[in-house]
């Protein structure tokens, strides 16, 4: 497990973009730089309930999540956190997720 999520940068703009991106819709620049974010929060959630062709599915939470300083990302909710929720960001092999990060 990783701290953040990865994602790309527009070297000219600053524009962050997830997945990665051929062209900025803003500057149009093609230059990326990888980048990482740690923390979003959560605007909408839904439920995967099952899966076609798939035995033993446990229901999974995945999350719309306004990244700080970055793009709108869809992750895997790790908790029982809702709209509002400030989580924390990391990656699990090459899947973006987030809880709820702990309060200070």
């Amino acid at each position: 497990m990783s701290t953040g999520v990865g994602i790309w940068r527009c070297r000219p703009c600053g524009t962050g973009y997830f997945p990665e991106r051929l062209l900025c819709s803003r500057c149009h620049g093609h230059d990326f730089v990888p980048d990482r974010v740690a923390e979003g929060v959560v605007e909408e959630i839904t439920v995967i309930r099952h899966v076609l062709g798939q035995t033993d599915w446990a229901p999974r939470r995945l999350a719309s999540v306004r990244t700080v300083n970055g793009p709108r990302i869809t992750v895997g909710l790790r908790d029982e956190s809702g709209p509002g929720t400030l989580i924390e960001l990391f990656e699990e092999g090459n899947a973006p997720f987030g809880a709820a990060k702990p309060v200070p």
